[in-house]
């Protein structure tokens, strides 16, 4: 009976170490990101300076927050509106449309106060994402910045189905 309950003991061990190490592995095969000497961005932005970035072409910013919050204080102007809170498949097609397709595309991810951008960011690394920026002052503001709102930058009146953002839409 010992034998068994030990044995029990191992394969579990034995189960969560390869759980915890599959992930690291499977980032270590991954084939390096083509270098790109033109251009370096930050791995984290002010709301200010996602704006300018968007605005100029540099990065696809996408605000990841529900339609709730979008309701209630709107959308960033130059952001894609893009639920991180809908299912894993509609939110990365709709981020593949975003970016046509191209993961190495840069993205700036905006959120409330950037506890969801940072982990979504990390996220997106993950899975084959190059340049993944963390707006980390969000919408709203936090520990890192006052935020969109505060800051005065544009924002749109969100409704159903609007996903693009002002400027990209002309």
């Amino acid at each position: 009976m010992k034998l068994n309950l030990c044995t029990g003991y191992v394969m579990r061990l034995i189960c969560l170490l390869l759980a915890l190490m599959l992930p690291m592995v499977a980032h270590a095969q991954q084939p390096a990101a083509p270098s790109s000497p033109a251009i370096t961005l930050p791995a984290a932005m002010s709301a200010a300076e996602a704006h300018s970035a968007a605005n100029a072409g540099k990065v696809v910013l996408i605000d990841i927050r529900s339609d709730d919050e979008w309701r209630q204080s709107g959308v960033p102007a130059s952001a894609y509106a893009i639920s991180m809170h809908q299912s894993q498949p509609a939110f990365l097609k709709e981020l593949a449309a975003a970016t046509k397709g191209d993961k190495a595309t840069p993205i700036a991810l905006v959120c409330a106060t950037g506890s969801r951008s940072a982990f979504l960011a990390g996220w997106l690394k993950r899975n084959g994402y190059t340049v993944v920026i963390d707006v980390r002052e969000g919408v709203e503001g936090g520990r890192y910045g006052k935020g969109w709102v505060k800051a005065g930058l544009p924002i749109r009146r969100w409704q159903a189905g609007s996903v693009t953002p002002v400027a990209a839409a002309r």
